[in-house]
């Protein structure tokens, strides 16, 4: 009978979880194309920013930086400073002491990762770090890869090797856990950086009889105080 660790034995939370955000870097976020650039930098603001709401323990990486690859996004930098990249030689970042002591100090069991690209950037150290008993989440749609063939291909990858895949929406939402608690950062994330969400949360308060309510609890999201 297999031992192997069940990572949805316990759901991610605030304190059990850290995010590596790797190769989130100006060029490779150009040229993969797998989502379209559009779309793809909205997720990973999404992700990034749902870190930043629950004050999860966050590592940048950054591979190549003074090559194609590009530094990294400005808008990460502004998030979590310049301190929190960690500019490394290796390809896996999991093969990089510095990256992978930095990651072990934080003690936390559950590593959320996405990455530019999906196929190499996430996997290899997902892989890694899920062989030495960390339960790993990857982030598919905050990642991206040359084409949509190479993602299906590494997905079956990540998954035959024991990592959840998963989506940014759904770390956010586990992460939220208590719509009464947390509704403030699925009503604002979401309304930002999900356009269908933002209409219907717009509809809503707009005729809402208990609109004023809800403002209360959430606030107005700031794509809709921009309106």
């Amino acid at each position: 009978m297999s031992t192997k660790s069940n990572p949805f034995e316990h759901e991610l939370t605030p304190d059990n979880c850290a995010f590596l955000m790797i190769d989130h870097q100006v060029g490779l976020s150009s040229f993969l194309t797998s989502i379209a650039p559009a779309v793809l930098k909205n997720n990973i603001l999404g992700h990034a920013k749902t870190a930043k709401a629950f004050d999860i323990p966050t590592v940048l990486g950054t591979s190549w930086p003074q090559g194609p690859n590009g530094p990294t996004m400005p808008e990460l930098l502004d998030m979590f400073g310049k301190e929190s990249v960690i500019d490394r030689p290796f390809v896996n970042f999991w093969n990089d002491e510095t990256s992978r002591e930095t990651v072990k100090s934080l003690g936390r069991k559950k590593l959320v990762i996405s990455g530019l690209a999906l196929e190499v950037c996430v996997a290899f150290p997902a892989i890694a770090a899920a062989a030495e008993g960390y339960e790993v989440y990857a982030v598919i749609d905050a990642s991206a890869d040359f084409n949509p063939l190479i993602t299906e291909v590494t997905i079956q990858r990540l998954a035959s090797a024991g990592v959840v895949v998963t989506t940014w929406v759904a770390v956010l939402a586990e992460l939220a856990n208590n719509t009464q608690i947390n509704g403030k950062h699925i009503a604002n994330l979401l309304s930002e950086h999900m356009g269908q969400y933002a209409v219907a949360m717009s509809n809503f308060l707009g005729v809402a009889s208990n609109a004023e309510e809800m403002k209360s609890q959430i606030g107005t999201p700031p794509l809709l105080a921009r309106q």
